[in-house]
């Protein structure tokens, strides 16, 4: 599923928690001495402007400016007959659809007098997109805005934490409706789809290990075969452009049944630490005779990604942030028998 409902709710994301997240921002921006702040979004990377505006991009391309001062501009290379409908369901910024967004918004730039401009991500903007800028705003010097967006960024208000709590019910009762005796992925995945729609998501990825006892790695259905004794099931599911995962791990063989049942609680009992590292919460919380954590990964939003490795197993934690949901995504070895599982966390 790609796409589905998008919509705005002002009681589940209020302009005034729109609001703050600009002003967070502007603070952080005018902090490294910056006059403005652009992101640059498409398909893939739209995770930092639909925090910003509560607006979803989608399929092409654009870029979302916020000036020191004043109203934020949204231009899309979408088409102009979408212009009034993304107006109403991008409830911060105005909206122009133009087959250039960055001379568009280079040239909103040097008629409003900006001068140093911090850009989410500069490594990887577009070089057409920097050259526009550079040859159409006189004496422009382009910054890394990346830091200044991730200590706003930081910041994770009501509206957000509901939103994730939605999505991540969305996931959860998908894979609860699984039936372990499903032989196909494409049974299994069904009622992950079918939850993610009827609950308003715009996104849900699902994708199966089809033999745990073979391989921990997940495919699609188009590339996955038959289901064997033990397999997964990930469900990446975003509502409102708040991303969560869950995975759960399935067994037919009934002398299974009950470890793999007391893997799924332990998931479920487990908190963030108030103090000390995550790698000791997780390695004092999975523990068991015959159990064994193999690996772990912590995700959070980071940029313009609505999901990034913050903290691994065998990696630091200097990217998590503590105060903030993630998703904690786990192997376990259950007596020998691979068990995989992920949920929200925080």
């Amino acid at each position: 599923m790609r796409r589905g409902l998008m919509a705005w709710d002002e009681q589940e994301l209020p302009r005034a928690a729109l609001e703050t997240r600009l002003a967070l921002l502007r603070e952080a921006v005018q902090a490294i001495g910056c006059d403005g702040f652009v992101a640059y979004t498409n398909i893939a990377k739209g995770a930092a402007v639909a925090w910003l505006s509560g607006f979803q991009p989608y399929w092409n391309e654009g870029l979302f400016y916020v000036p020191a001062t004043g109203t934020p501009l949204f231009a899309t290379a979408l088409s102009k007959r979408v212009a009034e409908w993304i107006g109403s369901v991008m409830p911060i910024g105005q909206v122009q659809t133009t087959p250039k967004p960055a001379l568009l918004i280079a040239q909103h730039i040097a008629q409003t007098g900006g001068k140093r401009i911090a850009i989410l991500e500069l490594d990887d903007f577009p070089a057409g997109h920097a050259k526009t800028f550079l040859e159409n705003i006189p004496g422009v010097e382009l910054v890394d805005g990346t830091a200044a967006f991730a200590k706003a960024r930081a910041h994770v208000d009501a509206a957000e934490r509901g939103l994730l709590a939605h999505a991540d019910r969305l996931a959860e009762m998908g894979l609860a409706a699984i039936d372990a005796k499903a032989s196909t992925a494409q049974q299994a995945l069904a009622p992950c789809d079918e939850h993610a729609r009827l609950g308003g998501a715009e996104e849900c990825f699902a994708t199966v290990v089809p033999d745990l006892q073979t391989s921990g790695r997940f495919q699609r259905t188009d590339t996955a075969g038959a289901l064997g004794q033990n397999f997964a099931v990930r469900s990446s599911l975003a509502y409102k452009a708040s991303w969560v995962r869950r995975t759960r791990s399935f067994t037919r063989d009934a002398s299974l049944a009950p470890r793999f049942a007391a893997a799924d609680k332990l998931l479920a009992s487990f908190q963030p630490p108030a103090e000390g590292s995550l790698a000791q919460a997780i390695a004092g919380h999975f523990t068991g005779s015959d159990l064994r954590v193999e690996s772990w990964l912590a995700e959070q939003p980071a940029g313009s990604s609505p999901l990034s490795g913050v903290a691994t197993s065998a990696g630091s934690e200097e990217n998590w942030q503590r105060q903030a949901p993630f998703v904690l995504n786990i192997e376990l070895s259950l007596n020998g028998t691979r068990w995989l599982g992920a949920r929200l966390v925080g």
